[in-house]
C-alpha cells in the first residue's frame, strides 16, 4: 500500500465514516459467528496502523501482525491490556498459534498468492476456529483508490468462496456490505469509464474526511447494515465479508 495511505489511515480511522461503519459491521459478525468461550485468542493479519485492535480486544487477547514498519510503529502505540503487535508478512511469517479467530480485513486483495496466504491463515486456526475476511467487491468498481492501495483484484462472492475452499476452509457465511451506498459508487465508476477525464486528477484515495454532519450521516447509513450482514446475505455492496472454518475431517 502507498505509504501516504498509512498516514491517512492513522489520522482518520477512528472517526471516518467508512472505518467506523466497517467496525460496526465486523463487530456484529464477530458476535454472531465467533463461538463463545473464555480466554479466546485472536490474530489480526495485516493490522495496519491498528485501527481494528481495540474492537478485537473485546473478544479476547489479540495479536496484530503487520509487515510495514511505519504502520507497525503506529499500531504499537495502540497496544493496551490484551493487545500485542509484531512484525510479520504473508504467507508464512505469522505466529504459530493456534488461534480461536484469525482476521484479515482488506488484506487478501493486496497479496499475489491469495490461496497460499489463506492456507497460511487456516493453519493458525484451532480445529473449531474461525477465519473472518473482508475484501473490496466487484472489478467494475476498480478505481484510482485500488491502484494507490496496490490491489491485485476486487472480489465477487464466487471468487472468494472458491479461494477459501481451495485453502481447505468451509465457508459458513458470506455477504456483501456497504450496500446502501453501492448504487451511488457504481454510478460514479460507470461515468468515469465512459468519460475517463471526469473527476480524474492526480491519483488519490477515496477516503477523504467529509464535513462532520455528512460524516455522521454516512456512518449511520453504513452502520445500519450491521445486523443484516451478520445474519443474511446482501446481494451487492462495495465490500464483501466471509466467515470460514477449517474443513472438517
Amino acid at each position: 500500500m502507498d505509504p501516504q495511505l498509512y498516514r491517512q489511515h492513522a489520522e482518520q480511522e477512528e472517526q471516518h465514516w467508512w472505518f467506523a461503519g466497517r467496525r460496526d459491521v465486523i463487530a456484529a459478525c464477530l458476535r454472531r459467528w465467533v463461538p463463545e468461550r473464555g480466554g479466546r485468542t485472536l490474530l489480526d493479519v495485516g493490522c495496519g496502523t491498528g485501527g481494528m485492535l481495540p474492537l478485537l480486544a473485546q473478544f479476547g487477547h489479540v495479536t496484530g501482525v503487520e509487515s510495514e514498519p511505519a504502520a507497525l510503529a503506529v499500531a504499537a502505540r495502540r497496544v493496551s491490556a490484551g493487545v500485542a503487535v509484531q512484525a510479520g508478512a504473508l504467507p508464512d511469517d505469522l505466529p504459530d498459534g493456534p488461534f480461536d479467530v484469525v482476521t484479515a480485513f482488506d488484506v487478501v486483495e493486496h497479496v499475489p498468492t491469495p490461496v497460499e496466504s489463506l492456507k497460511s491463515m487456516a493453519r493458525r486456526l484451532r480445529a473449531d476456529g474461525r477465519l473472518v475476511v473482508t475484501v473490496p467487491a466487484f472489478m467494475f468498481l476498480w478505481s484510482q483508490h485500488d491502484e494507490l492501495n496496490h490491489h491485485y483484484v476486487r472480489y465477487t462472492d464466487a471468487l472468494l468462496r472458491e479461494q477459501l475452499q481451495a485453502a481447505g476452509l468451509d465457508v459458513l457465511h458470506t455477504s456483501y456490505f456497504n450496500a446502501w451506498l453501492f448504487p451511488a459508487v457504481a454510478a460514479v465508476r460507470a461515468v468515469q469509464r465512459v468519460l475517463p477525464g471526469w473527476l480524474r486528477g492526480p491519483a488519490k484515495s477515496d477516503l477523504g474526511l467529509p464535513p462532520a454532519l455528512v460524516n455522521r450521516a454516512l456512518h449511520a447509513l453504513f452502520a445500519s447494515e450491521a445486523s443484516v450482514v451478520a445474519r443474511a446475505r446482501l446481494p451487492a455492496g462495495v465490500s464483501l465479508l466471509a466467515v470460514a472454518r477449517p474443513r472438517s475431517r
